[in-house]
């Protein structure tokens, strides 16, 4: 039988040995909050008594003791001092609580932030193939949900935990004034959690639950509208997507009412039920003829610690509805974290892969001969029909390689294997005799990737070709020699703005050609010695593609070339061509 883990236990594996220490340094805050707390409740029976009673006041052989170490003879003075050393208490207590909320939530603001950065990282190194049949709204869920409810809940156990010591506190206090009353109150306290517990946590990890299903669907519905947003507006389905999205979020607004409903219900019960409970109380002890001058004094003291011991109540049964209601997404954190998610995020993609692979440092690839696919068969995961079979392909350093062959057949999934994306299930594929990923780094160094849809984010033109690079370390001068072998200065210098114009998003605000051409410069930008073309031309008309490979054709010689084609006038200048069929990779001619 699975031993189940707990709450603490999972929590506890979200950190490493420097984080949990710095919880306990925090619990060691937490007690020291109480003790300031019940402090402040205690001297107020005191008092309050000394001010109703300034006579009495010396009577109590406690504080005469006191009143005699302080050198005070007179009850006013005695007063007069105990209401200022109140005043400082109270004052020095919540300047300390503050710098107790400023450490909480420093703690758990600043984890949760490096916990997503760890987790986009871990999700950046994944395997190229785990994307491919990935649930992409799920994984934005992760990091803009899960993880922030999970380090709430956190939070939550932590302020949990503050009012527990004051409650408690504060409850060892009045049993010394009521002992009767004390075990009354906290019968009924503890009673009324007990059926919070049992019967609204049930509800709450049901509503937390149904939560992380609905947002999964309204971010599945905002990223499909809006990256198809051409489409919707073409096919005039703005409705269809609109009303998808309403009736996802009015779920969503259902399961936010009941949740605010039932995590509302613990606070007004108590405080009803406690009200009543000494009002009937008072009653009660009236109709006996009790003396209410004798209960006077208890009285006070519980109105008085009520004053802090209510809210703490109150907001210990909140806590543990919003525990509840956020429990799921700790839990799916907890199954679906990896070590990598729990490493340091300033840790390199590079030293990531390597320490993955158990491989020191390698000596960089070089390129002086030939890349050779070499006799590779693959299969996409999860199908069973083979891509590739034994196939093999040869590119000389200088070349530019055509490649060819009907929709389906394996073109792009050649570009994958020949980028590292994707890993063969036998055959290798070698650089001058060295395999690619004996230093892929080095291998990616090499390459500049030319895709059919240029992915351009909605910056500069100047950040759309250093992709990726701090401003301060970008290279202006390299930005104007790829613009010009790109053949696009001259389209950027009549520009308003030059390099700081902004594209928009995915570059809606330049031309087809434009874009490829910004994505040949980014793919230079590195000076790289092989340019990988996946169909970046398909998408073109005619004469815009003929201008763009105006631009290709003139690396001719200069940089490898491989060229994914539709069309075969795109390939028309290439030095050698293969066709892919058939699962394999067979050199031909365009005359064939």
């Amino acid at each position: 039988m699975e031993k189940k883990v707990t709450l603490l236990q999972k929590i506890a594996y979200l950190f490493d040995r420097k984080q949990l220490w710095q919880l306990g340094g925090l619990a060691v805050l937490i007690l020291i909050g109480g003790i300031l707390e019940t402090m402040g409740v205690s001297m107020m029976l005191p008092v309050a008594e000394a001010v109703m009673a300034p006579d009495k006041v010396m009577e109590n052989e406690l504080v005469s003791r006191i009143a005699a170490f302080l050198g005070v003879t007179s009850s006013r003075d005695l007063i007069v001092m105990m209401l200022g050393a109140l005043i400082v208490i109270f004052i020095f207590k919540n300047a300390y609580l503050l710098f107790l909320t400023f450490v909480q939530n420093t703690f758990v603001t600043r984890n949760r932030n490096r916990m997503i950065s760890r987790v986009m990282r871990e999700f950046l190194n994944r395997p190229y193939e785990d994307y491919l049949g990935a649930d992409i709204p799920t994984v934005f869920r992760l990091t803009d949900s899960d993880i922030p409810n999970a380090f709430q809940l956190i939070l939550v156990l932590i302020q949990m935990t503050t009012e527990i010591v004051v409650a408690v506190s504060i409850c060892i206090v009045l049993v010394r004034v009521s002992p009767l009353i004390s075990i009354g109150c906290g019968v009924l306290f503890l009673g009324m959690t007990l059926i919070i517990t049992r019967v609204l946590k049930p509800r709450l990890n049901t509503i937390g639950r149904r939560n992380q299903e609905i947002q999964s669907r309204i971010a599945k519905w905002r990223i499909q509208s809006i990256y198809g947003l051409k489409d919707v507006k073409v096919l005039h389905r703005e409705e269809f997507f609109v009303c998808n999205y309403y009736e996802s979020g009015a779920i969503g607004a259902n399961v936010a009412r009941n949740y605010a409903v039932l995590n509302n219900t613990p606070r007004l019960l108590i405080e009803a039920i406690f009200i009543a409970a000494m009002l009937t109380f008072i009653l009660v002890y009236m109709l006996e003829d009790g003396d209410l001058t004798v209960l006077m004094p208890q009285l006070m003291a519980f109105a008085a610690a009520a004053v802090r011991v209510m809210p703490a109540t109150n907001r210990i049964n909140t806590y543990l509805s919003e525990i509840a209601y956020a429990q799921p997404c700790l839990d799916y954190l907890y199954e679906n974290l990896t070590e990598n998610m729990k490493q340091d995020v300033n840790g390199s993609v590079t030293g990531l892969t390597k320490e993955a692979r158990g491989q020191e440092e390698d000596s960089p690839l070089a390129l002086a001969d030939r890349i050779v696919l070499d006799h590779i068969s693959f299969t996409y995961p999860n199908t069973e029909k083979p891509i590739f079979t034994d196939a093999h392909m040869e590119i000389k350093k200088g070349q530019s390689v055509g490649i060819m062959g009907p929709s389906g057949a394996g073109k792009s999934t050649i570009v994958d294997i020949l980028l590292g994306l994707l890993h063969v299930q036998s055959g290798t594929i070698t650089c001058d005799g060295r395999d690619i990923f004996e230093n892929y780094p080095s291998w990616l160094a090499k390459i500049g990737y030319i895709p059919q849809s240029i992915y351009l984010i909605d910056e500069s033109i100047r950040d759309n070709i250093a992709f990726g690079i701090d401003a301060d370390k970008i290279d202006e001068r390299r930005i104007w020699e790829v613009l010009e072998e790109a053949q696009l200065k001259s389209f950027v210098e009549e520009l308003p703005e030059g390099l700081d114009t902004a594209i928009g998003d995915r570059g809606v605000r330049i031309s087809g050609g434009q874009r490829q051409r910004l994505g040949i410069a980014r793919a230079l930008y590195h000076n790289p010695e092989i340019l990988v073309f996946d169909e970046a031309t398909s998408a073109l008309d005619g004469d815009t593609e003929a201008a763009v490979m105006e631009a290709v054709n003139s690396f001719h010689g200069k940089k490898t070339m491989v060229i994914i084609a539709h069309r075969l006038n795109t390939i028309a200048k290439c030095d050698v061509i293969y066709k892919v069929e058939n699962e394999k990779i067979t050199r031909t001619t365009l005359q064939e």
